[in-house]
């Protein structure tokens, strides 16, 4: 990687093989915690989910919203390495800055509505996966295997929908975010 500086710089090996080690487990938790939230917010809306059992193709959509709507990991911690003076912010080197890519994917500047569940929104990027050189390497497998296991359900329980007798699920976390319980009858 070349640096704002024009330096390059190379990971060592004990870097690389501590990066290979970590891919594996990394995304495991935050893949079934948003594949807890899709299916949260599909059950929560019988239209949707029927539409989506009748045409997979909307599942995309679905998990592109749920991402954008109720990422599982809405903020990130980071120590400022240098002193930086940031929108008229003096952050001195050592300090930790808390950023809450959940707030950005909920601005009303970039949204319409942004508070809403809405899957017909036109296709944006969002921060659900971080960005630039933090951006998410498994964020293709995470969507592979949300929609996986979300098409996977819809196969084969056919009638899955929330209980009606339990509480509505619930979203936990500030770092890490899921519902507590998905309470659902079938058949």
């Amino acid at each position: 990687m070349t640096d704002e500086n024009g330096v390059t710089q190379r990971l060592s090996d004990a870097e690389v093989y501590s990066f290979a080690l970590l891919l594996p487990h990394a995304g495991s938790g935050t893949t079934w915690k948003q594949m807890g939230i899709t299916l949260a917010a599909l059950l929560a809306r019988p239209d949707l989910l029927a539409a989506v059992r009748d045409d997979r193709s909307l599942l995309r959509p679905v998990i592109e919203e749920t991402l954008r709507w109720m990422p599982t990991d809405p903020m990130f911690t980071r120590w400022v390495t240098r002193d930086i003076d940031f929108h008229g912010t003096h952050l001195p080197a050592g300090s930790v800055l808390h950023l809450c890519l959940g707030a950005a994917n909920r601005d009303p500047n970039r949204w319409d509505r942004p508070d809403e569940f809405d899957i017909t929104r036109p296709p944006r990027a969002s921060f659900a996966f971080g960005g630039g050189a933090h951006i998410c390497l498994g964020m293709h497998v995470a969507r592979a295997e949300i929609a996986t296991g979300v098409g996977a359900l819809l196969d084969r329980l056919p009638n899955l929908r929330l209980d009606p007798d339990a509480d509505a699920p619930r979203f936990i976390g500030l770092y890490e975010r899921g519902v507590t319980e998905l309470p659902v009858v079938f058949g």
